[in-house]
This record gives structure tokens, sequence and C-alpha cells, in this order.
């Protein structure tokens, strides 16, 4: 079944507008995508883009089998769609253009687990404990969607998905202040920032492509979502080649969390694999031991590439500041505001973006 994508796309901005113009949401919808949202916390957030597609499928077209999500796995059922398609070309970019969250960034978030491997909704594929509980109740929503018998009450449910989502979407202020971090400050602030919460070593990656950025320039970084099964980079942060199209010039891993050797060693054997001459781990735990780094660096050389090891915040942006194309005053300035938009970018928190700022800055 073709899911026609322009009417989705009227659809779902109807019921933005009538959210807008304050008409009534279905109380209950309301509190299901609530309790879903919640369960959905950490690592099951791909649910909550599901069940939006699904919602939207339905309000789109009665008649859908809402469990035969890959055609190409469901021949001889006129009432398949493609839930990764109707995801990506309609409620990925509307998401972002109305302003509600559907709980990842990526451009295909059903190309994450459990989606990814399954044939249709309901085979059995198997789901990661900590999500079970979100995607158990899932289904349970998707079975309400299934019985269905109108658009209209899709459509109800949909404009609930969008009310609750709304509120999930991040709003972060602009900055209207003075940068007063120098060279010498900017390591020990770092440190400071992602001392006071990891979010789970978003903030650390953050920085890091930030720095990255700083030296590289942004359309040469590319800095994945955290935990993203989805990614196809051999690091966290990964440079790409300036003159050799899709190719990887340098890769970093970074970890807040003490790294042992064979941590290290994976690393690198990942980085080997996937073409990249060139591996960094950076590690910022004050909990990190001192690694055998002759017996590391004879290790990467038998496969033929480079491996270095930052310990703690100022042993890299010493590098950063000092191969910058800019004098140092101006490279901690710059570094400062990639930072921040590398760290909106991650969908780091309000309270964490708001520290960032509150370290970094002070107003006029």
């Amino acid at each position: 079944m073709e899911i026609s994508k322009k009417l989705a796309k009227d659809i779902i901005r109807a019921e933005a507008e009538a959210i807008s113009l304050g008409y009534p949401v279905n109380g209950a919808w309301i509190n299901k995508i609530e309790h879903l949202s919640e369960l959905c916390q950490g690592q099951a957030r791909t649910h909550i883009a599901f069940i939006g597609t699904e919602m939207l499928a339905k309000a789109v077209n009665r008649d859908v089998d809402l469990y035969a999500i890959k055609p190409t796995h469901s021949a001889g059922n006129p009432r398949a769609y493609s839930a990764r398609s109707l995801c990506h070309s309609v409620l990925v970019p509307l998401a972002a253009d109305i302003g509600f969250n559907i709980g990842v960034t990526g451009r295909e978030p059903l190309n994450n687990q459990p989606y990814f491997r399954m044939t249709h909704l309901g085979d059995g594929t198997p789901v990661h404990p900590m999500s079970a509980p979100a995607f158990h109740y899932m289904m349970g929503l998707v079975d309400e969607l299934q019985q269905m018998e109108s658009e209209n009450e899709a459509k109800d449910a949909l404009r609930a998905f969008i009310a609750v989502r709304q509120r999930y979407q991040p709003r972060y202020r602009a900055s209207s202040a003075l940068v007063t971090v120098k060279p010498e400050t900017l390591a020990p602030v770092i440190r400071q920032f992602v001392q006071q919460d990891s979010e789970s070593g978003r903030r650390a990656q953050a920085v890091v492509a930030g720095l990255m950025d700083t030296v590289a320039g942004i359309d040469r970084v590319e800095s994945g979502g955290i935990h993203d099964p989805s990614r196809n980079s051999p690091g966290d942060v990964c440079i790409r080649d300036a003159t050799q199209l899709g190719v990887w010039e340098k890769a970093f891993e970074v970890r807040d969390k003490p790294v042992s050797m064979s941590d290290v060693q994976i690393f690198g054997q990942k980085c080997v694999d996937m073409g990249v001459r060139e591996a960094a781990v950076v590690m910022v735990s004050d909990r990190q031991a001192q690694l055998d780094e002759a017996h590391l660096e004879q290790w990467a050389s038998h496969f033929g590439i480079g491996l270095t090891l930052f310990y703690g915040w100022h042993s890299i942006v010493d590098q950063v500041l000092f191969w910058s194309g800019t004098p140092k005053p101006e490279a901690a300035i710059l570094a400062v505001e990639l930072i921040y938009n590398r760290l909106i970018a991650i969908e780091t928190s309000e309270t964490g973006v708001a520290m960032w700022q509150g370290l970094t800055t002070r107003k006029f």
C-alpha cells in the first residue's frame, strides 16, 4: 500500500495547527503517550518514533496493516506499507520543522533495533531487556490503532502524540553574552562541566566534537548519537578526509569512565576494519590508570595504524588550540561556541546547555 506522503504531511501540519489554536486533545491518548514516553527514557526511545509512524499511517488510510511494516516481506498483502520510508520522509522532517520530539535525532530512526531486523511487527525479533516494557506497552497501542475504523480516530491519537512530544522538545535560550574563557582556563572549565553530570557520555562527546570542529571545520567532523546502533562511523567523533570522499581520516573514542588496554585494542581493531589509519582515545575519568603505551604503540604498529591516547582534558585541549588555524585566544572562544552547538545537536539537557553558558560567558 502506498501511503501518500503529501497527505501525511498535510495531516501532521493540520493536527499541529489544531493544537496551537487550542482545539481539544484526546485525554486518554495524552495519558497513553505520556506513559510510553516515561517508559522510553534511556535506550528505548526509538519506540516513540515508531508509534508516531504507525499513527500517521492509520491517519492517512484506515485500511493499512500496521503489522506489515515491510512490503518486501509481505508479498500478497496489499495493505502492507513501508514504515521506514514514511518515518524518514515525513515524520522526521516535520518533527524538526514543527518542533516535536520523536525520541531519536537520526535521519533513519527505524534503522535502529529491533525494527531494522524485523520482517513484520510481532515476528519475535529479540528486544533489549531494558526496552522490553516500553516495547510491549507500545504493542498494545498498535493493537488499539489497528482496531480503529476511521482515519479521524487515528488523527485524534496523532494529535495527542504531537501535543505530548512537543513538551519533550528541548528549548534552548539564545545567548547574548561575552565569552570569558581563555586558553589556560578552557580545559579546567570543560573538566568541571563534564564532571558535574556526564549525561551518559553526551557532554564529553559533544566537547570533543566541538574541539575537532575548531581544528578541522564543522563540515568534516561527524558525531553520532549516544548508543546509536545505526551509526556507521568508526568512533564517537570522526574526521573525514579533506580530499577523498567517503574516507575517514581520524577517529576518536571518548570515555568518561576508566579505559582498559582491551578497550583501546577493541576500538583500534574497529578502526582497522573500517580503514581508519589514525585512532585516538580520549580518557577523561579521574580514576583512569596509566596504560602501557609502549605495548599499545607496538600493537598498533603491527596493524599499520597510528594510536594516540589523551589523558584528561588538558592534553587534547592544548593540541587543539595549537593546531587551530587561529591564535590561541581566538581559538578558545571559537571552541566554546562550537561546543555549545554540539551540545544542542547531541540533545544535551537544557540544564547542561545553560551550565555551559554560565561557565564560559558573562552578560554584557
